[in-house]
Parts: structure tokens; sequence; C-alpha cells
């Protein structure tokens, strides 16, 4: 790279991280969207976000709680959602049980790393944040895949909750990004 471009390119990262920093640290009203705007779903992001009312006056971290939350509470009305159905029908083959039956050992695993994820990011332990939400992540893409896999034709049944899912812990992944921005590296 070409040293004109090289200081271009980190005067452009430093004037972006600067400019963010500013504004968390002035409490700006556009906090949400300038959160949002990093991830690949601004819309649903910020609707997520601005679904709990103490949003607006949340600094980074208290986003990052509020995003933990709502992860985790996706995760557990899923989690009943698959038991329900284990419960309800009981025409269920042996194969799609199974599966579902995964599924539900998979989401408890998320909603334990996300429960642990909270007082790592209290802590400003931004290392473990990422590591237990990548992990909440990877068991509910081994419940997707377990159906794609074994029941090709009923993957439908979670798969748009498992995508919510995803959307929801990839803005806490957003969110951590940012805290290791504006704190200097994070952990």
């Amino acid at each position: 790279m070409k040293p004109v471009t090289s200081f271009l390119l980190f005067s452009a990262t430093l004037s972006l991280t600067f400019s963010f920093h500013l504004s968390v640290a002035n409490g700006s009203a556009n906090l949400i969207q300038q959160v949002c705007a990093e991830t690949h779903n601004k819309v649903n992001c910020v609707a997520s976000l601005e679904s709990n009312p103490d949003s607006k006056k949340a600094n980074l971290q208290q986003l990052g709680i509020i995003a933990l939350n709502l992860a985790s509470s996706n995760a557990t009305s899923t989690s009943s959602y698959i038991k329900t159905t284990l419960l309800s029908n009981k025409t269920l083959n042996p194969v799609t049980e199974q599966a579902l039956e995964d599924c539900s050992d998979q989401y408890m695993d998320a909603i334990q790393q996300l429960d642990d994820s909270l007082p790592a990011l209290l802590a400003n332990a931004t290392n473990d944040v990422r590591a237990w939400v990548r992990a909440a992540i990877a068991d509910v893409e081994s419940c997707e895949n377990g159906f794609k896999k074994n029941i090709p034709g009923e993957q439908m049944l979670l798969s748009l909750r498992n995508a919510v899912f995803r959307q929801l812990c990839n803005n806490v992944l957003v969110i951590n990004k940012l805290l290791i921005r504006t704190n200097v590296g994070g952990n």
C-alpha cells in the first residue's frame, strides 16, 4: 500500500473512531442509529433495541446489556416453543423428535452462554463476551444444521426463529466491537 493511501486510511479510521467515541461520551440520542448502522440489518437492529424504552437514554455498555437481554429472551422463548411442540405433538416422527430434542439442548446451552456474557460485559471483558456470544450462535447453527441434514423438508420449523436469534446476537457482537474501539482494546 502506498504511504499516502495508508495515511488516508489511517486518518479516516481515526476520524470515525473519534467521532463515534465523542457521540458515545456525549450520550448522543443517535447512538442506536450509529450502532445499528454497523450491523447487517439496520432496520431490525433499531426495532429490537428501541423496543426497550431504556435504550433511548442508554450508553454503549447499557445498549449491550439490552441487546444481550433481548437475545436471551428470544432464546428462552424459542426453547419454550420447542418444548411445547415436543409435548403437544404426539405425531412427530422419531427423526423430527430427535432433532427438536437436540435443538432444545442447544438452545439451553445458548441461554447459558448469553447469561455468562452479562457479567463479562459488565467487567469490560470484551473477548469473553465475543467468545460466549459466538458459542451461542454456533449452538443455534448446529440446531439449524441438524434439521437441514436429517429432515430437509422441515427445516422451516425453526429457521425463522434461528435467524432472528442470530441477528440479535450479531447486534451484541457489533456493540461489543464498538466497546473495544471506545475502550482502547478491551481486555
